[in-house]
């Protein structure tokens, strides 16, 4: 069976200061920085109060009031950026076609505020007294779950657990997916939320910026020392293109290949490895790759990636244009990857290419051009976006701006 050509026909974000994708494309290009002071939980035991978090959102404003009670932030997160997806893609989902939509999930921490809640009451009040409507929400599949019930969804539905890179792996499970016949079309998400646990846990690796220096994303910049947190939900609407022109969908982008790889040790060979077989297996090379989206956090992460994209482009990395989305959005751990994507989508559609703000001190070790401070006008044909996890997880893919 010859490959199926996958595409991107939809895309919904919900981030800080960004409901949408217009919203969060202006807002990118206009290179706001969303760290400010943590409101949803208390942060008196912290030396770090600063995180790119989610504000005022209502979720019965885009869901409606039905449903929503016992959902936890994550799954409420991602129903929201499902069905901005769902209704950017103006897909239908019917009886007809159900059947052949899938879903798939990247995320890490999403049923950690659960199972604390849940053993809370457990351990407080007692077994007999606790609430059984939270249990549910334990398991780590429970928000793409509620996904395919809220939306009627039957096809397969997935989950994938693998930190920053989780979104480009869920992407990748999913083209996989439409190549055997799997399904015609799947929602592809990437989220994870801020919640006291996430950020007590980040407190205690003493991961975070602020604990070390100032409280402040600034990759690629002598000063770094530390991710800021971010949370946020991203949705695409992946298809293969012969169902995407049957229902005269608007095609965003085109995805061109995926890789992945893992590699614990100290160096950056799965990342440069990862890239080596996107390259292979697209025909492709460093000269065809109009911009790179970064997964740079502002931690050791940085300078890892941008050894392992010199061992791969050589000389021509200083002309691509290298950017760091999570300057602006925080470390969104298994939303991040797929932001990123989502950003690359923006970059196509406004030809404006975000900053990397922030940035101040040049780094040798950082020696490209990283769009410091101010959007920058250009045609992207093609992107790369990489992502560099803790643990030894390596992702990369290559979308194209898609003719019609």
């Amino acid at each position: 069976m010859p490959d199926k050509e996958a595409v991107i026909s939809g895309v919904g974000v919900v981030v800080p200061g960004a409901l949408g994708k217009d919203a969060f494309w202006a807002l990118q290009a206009e290179g706001k920085d969303c760290a400010s002071l943590i409101d949803s939980f208390p942060t008196d035991d912290f030396a770090v109060k600063v995180a790119c978090e989610i504000k005022n959102f209502n979720p019965k404003d885009i869901l409606g009031f039905k449903g929503l009670r016992n959902l936890d932030r994550t799954t409420l997160l991602l129903l929201a950026s499902s069905k901005y997806a769902i209704n950017d893609a103006n897909l239908g989902i019917t009886d007809n076609n159900t059947d052949d939509i899938g879903v798939c999930t990247g995320t890490t921490f999403s049923h950690l505020w659960s199972i604390l809640e849940f053993d809370k009451e457990v351990f407080t009040d007692g077994i007999g007294f606790s609430n059984p409507a939270l249990f549910p929400s334990n398991v780590m599949n429970a928000a793409s779950s509620h996904v395919s019930i809220r939306f009627n969804i039957q096809g397969f539905n997935a989950t994938i657990s693998t930190g920053y890179t989780s979104g480009i792996e869920a992407l990748k499970y999913s083209t996989n997916a439409l190549k055997t016949g799997a399904a015609n079309t799947v929602l592809v998400n990437g989220v994870d939320s801020l919640t006291y646990p996430v950020f007590f846990g980040f407190d205690r690796l003493g991961y975070m910026a602020g604990l070390k220096g100032i409280p402040l994303s600034c990759p690629f910049d002598k000063r770094r020392n530390g991710p800021i947190l971010g949370e946020g939900s991203v949705s695409l609407c992946v298809e293969s293109e012969e169902t995407a022109k049957k229902r005269n969908a608007s095609v965003l982008a085109r995805i061109k290949g995926v890789s992945t790889y893992f590699d614990s040790s100290k160096n950056s060979n799965g990342l440069k490895i990862a890239i080596e077989r996107l390259f292979d297996k697209t025909g492709m090379g460093p000269n065809d790759i109009d911009y790179i989206s970064s997964s740079a956090n502002s931690s050791y992460i940085d300078k890892k990636e941008v050894s392992a994209l010199s061992n791969v482009f050589g000389k021509r990395l200083k002309n691509v244009p290298l950017s760091s989305i999570k300057s602006m959005f925080g470390e969104t751990v298994s939303a991040s990857s797929s932001l990123q994507i989502a950003s690359c989508l923006g970059c196509m559609q406004t030809e404006m290419i975000p900053p990397t703000i922030n940035y101040r001190d040049f780094d040798l070790d950082c020696d490209i051009d990283c769009v410091a401070n101010k959007a920058q006008k250009k045609d992207v044909k093609t992107a790369l976006v990489t992502s560099l996890g803790l643990g030894g997880y390596s992702a990369a893919c290559i979308l194209e701006k898609y003719q019609n």
